[in-house]
């Protein structure tokens, strides 16, 4: 990083584009992400900017609540770094561990499909992680979608973005506020009825089903869904199925999460037992990583 410009936002090193503003790592719906270093330890971290507007008054509160939303220990729940309020860019700064494969957007966009056992490996990690936030945080996540899953090529595969989209929704500018991807939001979410614990359970499903087949599970060949027809669909047609040419396991784990009605819809612990994930749960996926790892560096910044 020593060609770069490097702006210090204590204890943070951001590489900056020649205007000033952070380089992009990645963009999501809520704000940028930067590979950073962290001057602590020398490693790098991911650095998320969400631009805001927010009195002066509202700034420590709203950072005390976000290390209370963030203050998770959980080896499948991206370790937090600590957050500030940057006034040069009017955004709020989230350090967060950095994980070197990014998402499963990011690899399905470079690698194609997941294959079936990759899949199953991360649906271990993600269910638990998810029984950590349901039953321990008594937090329902409200955003899984392929780019809030992450993976790095030590085989650890985390969650991040979870919970932000009520905690801070009366201080964060409604604009930039994180309020759910509806495109992977459940039946019961679109149709106006309260989140429950097993609404994460839909988006997981819709995911896995995104990243197994490298298509989403709604897309209709040949035009662009208009988004009113899409949520109709989630809503009215019978959920998405996995093709034949997947296992029976795989097929019967998707389905099991894809039931419209939530109070039929298992809960997270009860899928942590489903015969797919015990069967790929402990994979040899070594060889698939460095396949990805090998891709992700040839698209790497030159951070």
């Amino acid at each position: 990083m020593t060609s770069e410009t490097i702006l210090s936002i204590e204890p943070f090193q951001v590489p900056v584009n020649p205007d000033g503003t952070f380089k992009c790592f990645g963009q999501g719906t809520s704000g940028t992400v930067t590979r950073a270093i962290d001057s602590r330890t020398g490693n790098y971290i991911a650095l998320k900017a969400i631009p805001v507007q927010l009195r002066e008054q509202d700034r420590e509160n709203v950072i005390q609540q976000l290390q209370n939303l963030y203050s998770c220990q959980h080896p499948c729940v991206t370790e937090f770094l600590g957050c500030a309020f940057y006034p040069a860019r009017s955004s709020i700064l989230i350090a967060c561990e950095y994980m070197d494969l990014k998402s499963f957007k990011d690899m399905m966009t470079l690698g194609g499909a997941f294959p079936e056992e990759v899949v199953g490996y991360a649906s271990s990690r993600l269910l638990d992680a998810l029984v950590y936030l349901h039953r321990e945080r008594k937090m329902i996540h409200r955003d899984i979608k392929p780019s809030n899953l992450l993976m790095n090529s030590k085989g650890q595969v985390k969650i991040c973005d979870f919970g932000m989209s009520t905690q801070l929704a009366n201080t964060l500018d409604p604009a930039h506020t994180w309020v759910g991807s509806t495109t992977y939001m459940s039946p019961e979410r679109i149709s106006g009825l309260q989140y429950v614990w097993n609404s994460d359970i839909w988006s997981l499903g819709i995911s896995l089903a995104e990243v197994a087949t490298g298509t989403f599970p709604y897309s209709d060949p040949g035009r662009r869904l208009e988004l009113v027809e899409l949520l109709d669909r989630i809503v009215d047609e019978d959920p998405p199925t996995l093709p034949e040419t997947f296992s029976p396991e795989f097929r019967d784990f998707v389905s099991q999460m894809l039931v419209k009605r939530a109070e039929q819809r298992p809960h997270a612990e009860m899928l942590i037992g489903h015969p797919f994930v015990v069967l790929h749960g402990n994979a040899d996926i070594s060889q698939w990583l460095q396949q990805a790892a090998t891709a992700m560096t040839s698209q790497s910044p030159s951070t």
